[in-house]
């Protein structure tokens, strides 16, 4: 039996059995490689804080690649770092596993084009303006014209060798463009995205672009109406569209997490038994700018940092196996509320 599979199958068990100490390795990793950046964006934190991951701690990511389904790698802006090719294309020799790319797509030379749509994988371009003066305004360094003519010739390859790439647009939404968010789905059609994700400002900054602090009830209902259109719409065109942005529905009813008997099917053919709110703690390890580790991005109590233990020994540290015990037993007081009241979408609390 392969890693994954066999991984994955014991993984499964493991969440039947309610363990809180696991013999089986995270499926999926999100792993912020460095903060270096060939932009500045207004609503961006990640910059302020100076890190590139330690080659030693890149090797114990490569360690578990054969056992994981999918990796996403962000930044900064990844295309920037020397190694990052090296690290790609090791990643590469594990046909079971996903990986992502997230980019601001500055850097898509013919170099890294070629060698990207000759991969199964899910390149994801940061794109928070749809016209010059917003997108340069958001995103100070990077062109629009360049965007343009780069997701051009992607797609002029892509097309060329039947690539099995797919384009993925990541919006943050703030108030320069909550306006126009049904407008983000024209142009991902128009330029033959496949999926387009949008997320609120990371990190609940006081600034003025984020519609989320303070009374703006107006706003985010006006936001909600438009997330109700481009879902329409993304259906229409066949764009696969989510989002982790709260919003304002109409008879709305305070969700609480509730026992469901329901069976779940994993990829291996696996069932689930019993079915919770959120898989991340027993699936998932997310490692931000300067090593500190959570579930998920969402999750607000970290659970180590890799500056200071082994990724493995944080998979069963203390802190990870109280956010095992409190998803199982008493998650209120402890997760994202977002989450709790079903705000968030399940695909994004179960990887």
């Amino acid at each position: 039996m392969d890693k994954v599979k066999e991984n994955l199958e014991l993984n499964i068990q493991e969440i039947n059995d309610k363990k809180i100490i696991l013999k089986s390795y995270p499926k999926r990793m999100i792993a912020t490689l460095s903060t270096r950046c060939n932009s500045r964006c207004i609503m961006c934190e990640v910059v302020k804080k100076q890190w590139d991951m330690p080659q030693s701690i890149i090797k114990e990511i490569e360690y578990l690649l054969p056992y994981m389904q999918s990796v996403n790698w962000q930044g900064g802006e990844v295309l920037l770092l020397e190694n990052f090719e090296n690290l790609f294309i090791e990643a590469l020799k594990n046909k079971q596993l996903q990986q992502t790319i997230v980019t601001n797509g500055m850097l898509l030379n013919d170099k890294w084009i070629d060698l990207l749509t000759e991969a199964n994988i899910e390149l994801t371009i940061s794109i928070d303006g749809l016209d010059k003066n917003v997108y340069e305004r958001i995103r100070y360094g990077s062109k629009f014209d360049t965007l343009i003519q780069n997701i051009n010739k992607l797609n002029e390859i892509r097309k060329k060798k039947n690539s099995k790439l797919s384009l993925k647009m990541h919006t943050v939404v703030m108030r320069s463009n909550y306006k126009i968010v049904d407008q983000f789905i024209d142009f991902a059609k128009k330029y033959n995205f496949d999926i387009i994700y949008m997320m609120p400002i990371w990190g609940g900054q006081d600034i003025e672009e984020n519609i989320y602090i303070g009374n703006n009830y107006d706003i985010i209902a006006d936001l909600s109406k438009k997330i109700e259109l481009a879902s329409s719409k993304s259906k229409q065109l066949g764009i696969n569209f989510f989002h982790s942005l709260p919003v304002v529905k109409e008879n709305h009813e305070n969700t609480e997490v509730k026992e469901d008997n329901r069976q779940q099917h994993s990829d291996s053919g696996v069932n689930i038994e019993q079915e919770m709110f959120c898989y991340l703690p027993w699936q998932q390890l997310n490692i931000d700018p300067g090593g500190e580790v959570r579930p998920g991005c969402l999750c607000s109590k970290s659970v180590g940092n890799v500056m200071e233990d082994s990724i493995l020994n944080i998979w069963n540290s203390l802190q990870m196996q109280e956010y095992r015990k409190r998803v199982l037993h008493n998650p209120k007081d402890w997760c994202n509320n977002d989450c709790l009241s079903g705000s968030i979408p399940e695909n994004l609390r179960r990887v």
